[in-house]
């Protein structure tokens, strides 16, 4: 399926205002654009629109769930590299996730920690 133009206008609107998109975005733009709206609704309802915790919370929560969840690394370093630019320190993001150790284990903090060393570039050697 190819993009319309109002879809692919759609998608690079969302990229600067959530900071990224991911294949499910552009898959489902190609397949239900209508779902995506909505859906990209609810995310601005949730996630990205200004409510009362701010930007920078919003990323360490992120964080700290995809961790738990052992989300892809690569979609965890972009929440790290969000939570960084609305002025998160490395060390907060880090701690965050030390923070709900216990709960989430250890294997979902191995790989958090894999993409925040990634993302801030902390080499093991």
């Amino acid at each position: 399926m190819n993009l319309s133009d109002e879809a692919r206008q759609y998608l690079e609107d969302a990229e600067r205002t959530r900071g990224y998109t991911l294949e499910m975005h552009r898959i489902m733009a190609a397949a239900d654009f209508e779902w995506l709206k909505k859906y990209n609704e609810f995310i601005e309802a949730t996630y990205t629109g200004q409510r009362t915790l701010d930007r920078k919370t919003k990323e360490l929560l992120q964080i700290v769930v995809e961790t738990a969840l052992r989300a892809d690394a690569e979609q965890i370093q972009e929440h790290v590299r969000l939570a960084l630019r609305e002025g998160a320190t490395p060390r907060e993001i880090l701690e965050a996730m030390e923070a709900v150790l216990a709960p989430m284990g250890a294997l979902a903090f191995r790989r958090g920690l894999q993409a925040w060393a990634a993302e801030v570039g902390v080499d093991a050697g």
